[in-house]
């Protein structure tokens, strides 16, 4: 039996430049392809003095906290004394006492101009793509913060409620509304829409929507609707709803199978659906309701054996795709999930509303990169993985930087069983 023993070492030091984040150099390359670098040093409002760190290099900084596997502003003076790092990118990383100090001065004028960088950034990722479909899923979520301007959520906690964008085709975030805790997750929520629309190149010719019932406001549906834009929204069961679901009788009601199981013929919960035709208040347009009635684990006393939702859109999809199609938003939750556990965009970095703004403007873009390296630079099989797991395999593999021949050789472990990828990426 192989048993496992304590490891007696001696720790030495070495003048070699070894890096943690052989990763940065495709995230560079791939940044400098999509004209990340110039239209940071071209939009972002200048210095008073023309010394020190451009803004591309600022703010790929900032991009790399996330992107390195570090977590915080402070982390950066670890990675400062990254000897590798430093070498590949031919300077020093920014001190965090001066990365605070940039985060504050562009905190108002930085955040329109960081916004149209990444407008850009998008529609270069979409030509590269050559998408033209662009499905919105937007959701509100609380980021929970102890900052001074933090406000109290309904759900108890003091932070803030950002409103975010992602294009479903290409992955990516398309808009941010960066607002207080105590912001409904439905207020603008037209405004915010346009807003979004803005961001999309002229290449889109189809644009669909997705949202919960915090968008169920008859003005947003209308809008839709005569612009000739799908949605399918969560709806309210407000009282003409409720009426729906009374007056369908039990011959309305189809069994519908959205297991993704194709063996599992008989799922644990049962699920029905049925559709009317409903008009909201304000609103003079009849759309299609659909109301899901699933069965409940357990009968409840007052509310019966079954859980109804509700479904409001302008499309034409059979019933059960219909619902597949819609419930392919959470997508978006798990977007969000990501963004604050591998983005670390749960550690916000200020008390300052505006300076939290910007930091979470730079992590988009952040996000927006790695997602365009998973698209357009690795195999279809790289696609699905998440931050942490391709530091793991690719991008956080240690590496001697060295000089040779008058060029930059990174020297990875041989046999690395993603060495001929991160050759590829190089």
């Amino acid at each position: 039996m192989i048993r496992q023993g304590a490891i007696s070492v001696k720790v030495e030091e070495t003048d070699a430049a070894v890096t943690s984040f052989p990763g940065v150099v495709p995230l560079a390359n791939l940044g400098e392809r999509l004209g990340l670098f110039a239209d940071l040093d071209s939009l972002l409002p200048g210095k008073g003095r023309n010394r020190g760190f451009s803004n591309s290099a600022a703010v790929f900084d900032r991009m790399c906290i996330p992107l390195s596997g570090a977590q915080c502003i402070e982390d950066l003076d670890q990675l400062r004394r990254d000897k590798g790092l430093a070498r590949l990118l031919s300077r020093s990383v920014m001190a965090s006492r001066t990365a605070h100090d940039f985060l504050r001065r562009i905190r108002y004028d930085g955040l329109e101009s960081l916004a149209t960088v990444r407008r850009r950034m998008v529609r270069r990722i979409a030509q590269h793509s050559a998408v033209t479909t662009a499905t919105l899923d937007c959701d509100a979520s609380l980021f929970v913060s102890s900052g001074r301007n933090a406000r109290m959520s309904y759900k108890g906690e003091r932070g803030y409620m950002p409103m975010l964008a992602f294009w479903e085709e290409l992955g990516v975030v398309v808009h941010d509304d960066f607002r207080n805790g105590n912001a409904s997750p439905g207020s603008d929520a037209l405004t915010f829409l346009q807003q979004t629309l803005a961001q999309l190149p002229p290449q889109v010719t189809s644009v669909k929507v997705r949202s919960d019932s915090a968008w169920y406001q008859a003005e947003l549906l209308d809008f839709c609707a005569e612009n000739g834009y799908a949605f399918c929204i969560g709806a309210d069961q407000d009282e003409a709803v409720k009426q729906t679901i009374m007056a369908a009788g039990e011959d309305a009601w189809q069994r519908i199978h959205l297991s993704s199981d194709p063996a599992d013929a008989e799922p644990s919960v049962r699920e029905w659906a049925c559709e009317a035709v409903h008009t909201l208040n304000q609103s003079t347009r009849p759309y299609r309701l659909i109301v899901i009635r699933k069965e409940r684990l357990q009968d409840d006393l007052f509310y019966g054996p079954y859980l109804y939702t509700a479904l409001i859109t302008n499309m034409e999809m059979p019933l059960e795709e219909q619902i597949a199609w819609y419930r392919r938003r959470g997508q978006c939750e798990n977007q969000i999930k990501e963004l604050k556990w591998d983005f670390e965009l749960r550690v916000l970095p200020s008390g300052d509303f505006f300076v939290n703004a910007a930091y979470l403007r730079i992590i988009t873009l952040a996000y927006n990169l790695f997602v365009a390296l998973k698209t357009l630079a690795l195999p279809q099989v790289y696609k699905p993985l998440r931050l942490k797991t391709l530091l793991f395999r690719l991008l956080g593999v240690p590496a001697l930087v060295i000089h040779h021949a008058r060029r930059l050789l990174l020297k990875i472990p041989r046999g690395h069983p993603h060495l001929a990828q991160l050759k590829m990426l190089c």
